[in-house]
């Protein structure tokens, strides 16, 4: 696909969207993404916006490598190339669900909890976001829908003053709901750590979905 830039949007001193033009015909599941074709490199980025808004976003950390500084250069009007929508990292409305975001792994689940506070869902979504600093992407956005919607529940922890979370604060978050699903957002190492407590904690493997940020 070839998708045009509306926008160039700051989102932290380290982090920043992109607004890309949405086709009539584009539809994806919120938590899915788009590979995104510049010059000929080729990285993926998950789609940070909701399908009931009326724009794409992707969302990155700034950085050194080639493809961020092409992606940072991008203008109004610009065109890029893109996959379809792909992947399997959605929400099932049918159980509760736990969210685990690292840094920037905060991006699919944006664009799940945009979807749900819309449609207004009556799933339970607690969200665990976890940061170096306190600059959460995302978060002013997030404190209006957690006061909109009584079954979202979020907190908020800086890593970079506080320890990282540790079993022990996990543990009556993820068992607030005998029958959870936990979704793992964020670097490898990020993941794979998480995904350790929770199956220490009783999890079964079965109620645990993730996605792995590479490279970013």
């Amino acid at each position: 696909m070839i998708l045009k830039v509306l926008k160039r949007k700051i989102e932290t001193r380290n982090s920043f969207s992109l607004i890309l033009e949405k086709p009539a015909a584009f539809n994806f599941y919120p938590g899915q993404y788009l590979d995104v074709k510049l010059a000929n490199d080729t990285r993926t980025f998950t789609i940070s916006s909701s399908p009931t808004e009326n724009f794409i976003m992707i969302t990155a950390k700034k950085g050194r490598s080639r493809f961020k500084k092409m992606m940072e250069k991008l203008k109004i009007g610009d065109l890029i190339t893109t996959s379809h929508p792909a992947g399997t990292f959605t929400l099932d409305e049918s159980t509760p669900a736990v969210f685990i975001a690292g840094g920037i792994g905060i991006t699919p689940f944006r664009s799940i909890i945009k979807s749900a506070v819309d449609k207004k869902l009556p799933t339970s979504i607690t969200l665990i976001y976890s940061n170096s600093d306190n600059n959460f992407i995302f978060k002013d956005e997030l404190v209006t829908w957690q006061k909109q919607t009584p079954n979202l529940k979020m907190m908020y922890h800086n890593s970079g003053q506080n320890c990282r979370l540790n079993r022990t604060q996990l543990e009556p978050i993820v068992h607030m709901y005998g029958d959870a699903t936990s979704y793992l957002a964020g670097t490898p190492k990020m993941v794979d750590g998480f995904e350790k407590m929770l199956l220490d904690l009783g999890i079964d493997k079965t109620n645990i979905r993730y996605d792995k940020f590479d490279g970013y």
